[in-house]
């Protein structure tokens, strides 16, 4: 028998061939999808969510604590390059909800703030230890007393009352360290429109209208206590239904007060929130 020819194993070969290559062609010449360049792999790992060991930032500030998005969410404890320290809530990045913030003193921690924040400013309830010795416990917002609060002075001076933008603003009382109370309007940090003013130590009032701080009009008379006849022994101010005076005169000059502030901040372009205390 004759051996196989050369060109019949080739044609063999080329039929073999040709059915491979018609399955080729039917799909397998599809491409395996090529691998994420090393970059993007590690930007993946690098994604921070949940809870966290400590994370060193190039600011040199270090956190410790949970994750959303690769921002600081939720509760944690950030120690500042400077030494200073926040431990409670954060959103977005931000101290946010309840937290206490502390400030390094020469090494030591020392309790600033303890209270409500709001996207990285003190917001809502909360107790701040001023570094003269001051204290303040009350409302806040964007970063300003705001509402009402308590207001402790080095002096031994302490304000009950509203606020607004940082000053004593609206009804408010000032018990003064001699034992004399204020009690009235606040208007930008300064007496302004009804009040009355005890001098307890004299036993003596005067019930009045204030303007930026000066009285202007008003009645003296004595502390009313059990008793007492009611005689100040000091001249008073005579006037035609004095009370509806001073009420009138009162709302003058608070809307007088509103107005010059309103050009105030017009002339200077100056919003008031965006600056912390």
């Amino acid at each position: 028998s004759m051996p196989p020819t050369r060109g019949g194993s080739g044609g063999h070969k080329a039929n073999s061939h040709g059915s491979n290559a018609s399955q080729i062609s039917e799909g397998s010449f599809i491409e395996a999808p090529k691998p994420d360049p090393l970059w993007k792999t590690w930007d993946a790992k690098a994604q921070k969510h949940g809870e966290h060991a400590t994370v060193f930032h190039t600011n040199g500030d270090k956190y410790r604590g949970q994750y959303e998005g690769n921002m600081r969410h939720g509760a944690g404890t950030l120690l500042f390059k400077n030494g200073d320290k926040y431990e409670g809530e954060f959103q977005g990045g931000l101290q946010h909800g309840f937290g206490t913030h502390w400030v390094n003193k020469k090494g030591k921690l020392r309790m600033q703030y303890r209270g409500g924040f709001g996207f990285g400013k003190r917001q809502g309830q909360g107790i701040l230890a001023y570094q003269d010795g001051g204290k303040y416990e009350g409302e806040w917002m964007a970063g300003k007393r705001d509402g009402q609060g308590k207001m402790i002075y080095i002096d031994g001076s302490v304000y009950e009352g509203m606020w607004k933008e940082g000053s004593r603003h609206g009804p408010g009382t000032l018990f003064l360290p001699n034992g004399d109370i204020f009690q009235g309007e606040y208007a930008f940090d300064l007496k302004d429109g009804p009040g009355t003013f005890f001098y307890v130590t004299k036993n003596k009032r005067y019930d009045g209208v204030w303007s930026k701080d000066m009285g202007k009009c008003g009645l003296y008379g004595t502390i009313e206590q059990e008793g007492d006849d009611g005689n100040s022994g000091l001249p008073q101010l005579t006037l035609l239904e004095p009370m509806v005076v001073l009420e009138e005169e009162a709302y003058t000059l608070q809307d007088r007060r509103e107005i010059e502030h309103t050009r105030e901040l017009g002339d200077s372009g100056y919003g008031g929130l965006n600056s912390t205390e």
